[in-house]
C-alpha cells in the first residue's frame, strides 16, 4: 500500500505564461540592488530595494513600488540571487498582476492608486468605502441606505473577487454599499491604511472559518484538530494528515460560495489525502456543484497587498 500523502493543498491558478521572449523592467524608485528572473520563456529585469537585517529568512516585500527584499547580512549576492530565482514564477506573476491592474482594470483599480480615504475594499463579493477618523481600537463596518461612490482613482483592493465589476461599467461600478470605519487618524499613512485593512478581513476570515466549519465538519463525519489562516503563495487552502486546516485569509474577500468550497475540498481532505475519486465524491456530496466554483477560483487572480512573503 503506497503511503499516505503527508498534506494535501489545494492550489492558487499559476500566472498565465507569457507568449514572448521580450526582456521586462520592474523598478522599485529605490533600488539598489537588481536581478534578472526567468521563468517560462519571460526575462525580467528587476531592480529592487534591498535592505540587510538581523535575521535568518529571506523576506519579499511586493507592492505598487516594486520589490523590497530584507536579507540576512551575511547572506551573499550570489546567494540571494538563487534565492530570487527559485521564487522567479510567484515574482513574475506578482508583476504581471501589477501591469494588468494598470492596463485592463475596472475604474479604481489602477496599479499607480494607493490606500487612501474613499478607497475600496471587497468582502464577500461586496464592495467597501474605507472612512478614517473612527475613535477606540476596533474597526466598524456600517450598511448604508443608499450606496456612495469611492473617492476619486481611489485602489479597490481585491477587485478581482468583486462582483459588481464583471457586469458594470463606468463610474458607477464604484458604489459601495458599507462603509469600514478604521480607528486611524485621517492623515494615516497608506502601509497604516493597508494593515488596519488586512487586520479588519483577517478577522473576518477567521471568524468565518469557524463559524463554516462548525456547519460543513458535523456533515462531513470529521473534527479538525486545528484551524489556522495562511498568506501562502501558491495554494488558497491546506489540510494535514494530523487534523490541520489552513485558508487563504484573502478567501474573505471572494463570494461566501467559493469560501465554502474551498474549506469543503480541505474537509474531504481528512477521509482522503489525494485528490482520486473517493475524494471527489465527498466534495460532491456537500456541494454538487462544485465544479462551478473550482472554475471560478482556477480563473480569480488577486493583485498584491505589499504582500509579506
Amino acid at each position: 500500500m503506497a503511503r499516505p500523502m503527508q498534506q494535501a493543498e489545494l492550489a492558487l491558478p499559476q500566472s498565465q505564461q507569457p507568449t514572448g521572449a521580450a526582456s521586462a523592467l520592474w523598478r522599485h524608485p529605490q533600488a539598489n540592488r537588481h536581478v534578472v528572473l526567468q521563468h517560462g520563456g519571460q526575462a525580467l529585469y528587476v531592480a529592487y530595494h534591498w535592505q540587510g537585517a538581523q535575521r535568518r529568512s529571506v523576506g519579499m516585500r511586493v507592492s505598487a513600488q516594486g520589490l523590497q527584499v530584507r536579507a540576512p547580512h551575511w547572506l551573499g549576492v550570489a546567494q540571494l540571487e538563487a534565492i530570487l530565482q527559485g521564487r522567479a514564477r510567484w515574482l513574475i506573476g506578482q508583476w504581471q498582476a501589477l501591469q494588468k491592474m494598470g492596463q485592463d482594470g475596472p475604474p479604481g483599480a489602477g496599479a499607480a492608486a494607493v490606500w487612501a480615504e474613499g478607497c475600496g475594499l471587497v468582502w464577500q463579493g461586496q464592495l467597501l468605502r474605507i472612512a478614517l477618523g473612527l475613535a477606540g481600537r476596533r474597526a466598524l463596518l456600517q450598511p448604508l441606505a443608499q450606496p456612495v461612490a469611492l473617492a476619486s482613482g481611489a485602489r479597490i483592493a481585491g477587485r478581482a473577487a468583486w462582483l459588481g465589476h464583471a457586469r458594470q461599467e463606468g463610474d458607477e461600478a464604484c458604489q459601495a454599499g458599507q462603509l469600514l470605519h478604521l480607528p486611524l487618524r485621517r492623515d494615516a499613512s497608506a502601509s497604516a491604511i493597508a494593515q488596519a485593512a488586512q487586520h479588519w478581513l483577517r478577522a473576518q476570515a477567521m471568524a468565518q472559518l469557524q463559524q463554516r466549519c462548525a456547519h460543513f465538519a458535523p456533515l462531513m463525519g470529521v473534527s479538525p484538530r486545528r484551524l489556522a489562516l495562511t498568506n501562502a503563495q501558491t495554494r488558497w487552502g491546506s489540510a494535514s494528515a494530523s487534523g490541520d486546516i489552513r485558508l487563504h485569509w484573502r478567501l474573505a474577500q471572494c463570494a461566501p460560495q467559493l469560501f465554502d468550497y474551498v474549506l469543503v475540498h480541505e474537509l474531504a481532505h481528512l477521509h482522503e489525502m489525494n485528490h482520486g475519486p473517493r475524494f471527489w465524491a465527498w466534495v460532491e456530496r456537500i456541494q454538487p456543484d462544485y465544479a462551478q466554483h473550482r472554475a471560478q477560483l482556477r480563473q480569480l487572480r488577486f493583485e498584491p497587498w505589499e504582500v509579506q512573503a
